[in-house]
């Protein structure tokens, strides 16, 4: 019976004794004074060592557990490229068939903060645009091109540009404005301005018309005076008859009668019937074929005698209002009847057919002796310079990037992915896993030793009460515990027993 009795009160002892020692590490949770004196063993183990525990527990874990090289190979682990990938295809199925735009996705990613981001993007991009084209390379590589493009355009053949839609179209209003100029008023002052400026040179030189005209002119006007005998002669006749020239005439008839016959015989003489006599014997003479070379002779004798003389007596005999009345008729002359739309249409001809029997526009550059590369280089680097350097340009960059970049924005997702929505899959896929493992071995671990494991844990624990620290144990570790209590109990049974064995010896 002692025996039995011994074992049970070893096994209670031993139980009890194991039990207190488990509770007394949490327990109490806080200290505890009667009377201003600390109790003995409060507040418990834990609560009162709470701070080194969590500072060795933190260092265990941050040193020996989660480590760098353990976190960042679970991170870069097949498991985790795995699921990355299951992830970028579950996002990709989603977006390939939506209707949504990429400024849809992005206002959905980013929130609040998306204006700011495409603002930044779109300045952050023009201002990466114009650092690089400022570059010196860049810029001579753009010359370069721009070079090249120019002098390849140059080996065209001249009838290839002739024939082109923006050559024509640049030609007809090329003409155009040169017949809107030549008979504008602007035109008219300043062919009067040359010719007086030119007339009066003349006339300090003090020469003879003949010195100053041309031969071949005058002898041309000559020839022509000759062929046009025949119109110059019904010209003349046309201004017998126009009122003034009449008047002008009867005038001439009427004072010859008076003053050259006796006013006894003038009275019976009727001066209408001697002017049309006079007109009617001037139609006849002119209507008369071979009096039309002695009008043409005529002529043309007073040009030679005009020739003879010296443009200062011609201009010293004129009133000053004689000059401008000269000179206003050559200009009339000049713009109605020289260079009229025919002339000028003719001459924009010529030169167009001579430009086209070069072979090329380079043959025709090379044969002007003009050092023309030097001078295209030259200003191809001078224009890409100023426009570069040009604020306008900027402003231009920036306002073409924000363009690109909201036609970007509102690109609809599915039109992405339309057709080719597989390799697009798996083209992110590759890209985001390549960039994920990439980050990770490049930076990972400097994020994990500026998180400091060790130091949040400790943290962490710091936090955590008393009564929910302990809860955590015994839930953890309430088997073991329990394990340890019964051990206890089995150890108390066990000593209980030997003690009287040990006592009867």
């Amino acid at each position: 019976m002692k025996f039995i009795i011994g074992s049970l009160v070893g096994a209670v002892i031993g139980y009890i004794t194991n039990w207190l020692a488990i509770k007394m590490l949490f327990r109490p949770h806080k200290e505890i004074r009667i009377f201003n004196v600390k109790v003995p063993f409060t507040p418990g183990l834990i609560p009162k060592e709470k701070s080194r525990i969590a500072r060795s527990v933190g260092e265990s874990i941050g040193n020996h557990l989660l480590t760098k090289e353990t976190i960042i190979k679970s991170l870069c682990s097949e498991d985790m490229n795995m699921q990355l990938d299951t992830w970028v295809k579950s996002k990709v199925s989603t977006m390939k068939n939506s209707n949504a735009t990429v400024e849809d996705e992005l206002k959905d990613i980013l929130g609040e903060e998306y204006c700011n981001f495409t603002k930044g993007t779109v300045g952050n991009v023009s201002k990466s645009l114009i650092s690089y084209i400022n570059d010196v390379e860049v810029k001579k590589a753009i010359a370069k091109y721009v070079y090249a493009q120019i002098m390849s355009e140059l080996k065209a053949k001249p009838q290839a540009i002739c024939e082109s839609k923006l050559y024509n179209s640049i030609k007809n209003k090329v003409l155009n404005l040169v017949i809107e100029y030549k008979d504008s008023k602007d035109f008219h002052e300043e062919i009067q301005k040359m010719l007086k400026a030119k007339v009066a040179k003349l006339v300090l030189l003090d020469k003879k018309f003949e010195d100053v005209i041309p031969s071949e002119i005058t002898n041309n006007l000559k020839v022509y005076v000759y062929g046009k005998r025949y119109n110059i002669a019904m010209e003349i006749k046309k201004m017998i008859k126009e009122e003034r020239n009449s008047k002008k005439l009867k005038q001439i008839v009427e004072e010859t009668i008076s003053t050259k016959l006796s006013p006894m015989i003038a009275m019976f003489i009727s001066k209408d019937s001697i002017f049309e006599k006079v007109v009617i014997g001037i139609d006849e003479y002119l209507d008369n074929v071979e009096n039309h070379n002695d009008i043409a002779l005529i002529i043309n004798d007073i040009i030679d005698k005009l020739l003879k003389k010296t443009i200062s007596s011609v201009v010293f005999d004129l009133p000053k209002e004689g000059i401008d009345d000269v000179i206003e008729p050559l200009i009339n002359l000049f713009t109605t009847k020289i260079v009229d739309e025919e002339l000028i249409i003719s001459t924009f001809e010529k030169l167009e057919s001579k430009f086209n029997s070069y072979i090329s526009v380079e043959d025709l550059l090379e044969k002007t002796g003009i050092e023309y590369k030097n001078v295209i280089e030259e200003i191809v680097n001078s224009r890409i310079n100023s426009m570069i350097e040009n604020d306008s340009t900027k402003l231009k960059i920036n306002e073409i990037v924000g363009v690109m970049i909201n036609k970007l924005l509102h690109i609809e997702m599915k039109s992405i992915f339309k057709g080719r929505g597989d390799k697009v899959t798996q083209s992110v896929s590759k890209v985001v896993e390549k960039s994920y493992n990439k980050f990770i071995e490049n930076k990972a671990p400097e994020v994990i030793e500026v998180l400091n494991i060790a130091k949040i844990v400790e943290e962490k624990i710091n936090e955590f009460d008393v009564a929910f620290s302990e809860e955590i144990i015994l839930e953890i570790a309430s088997k073991e515990l329990n394990a340890i209590t019964w051990l206890g109990a089995l150890l108390g049974a066990i000593m209980g027993l030997l003690s009287p064995i040990l006592g009867s010896m």
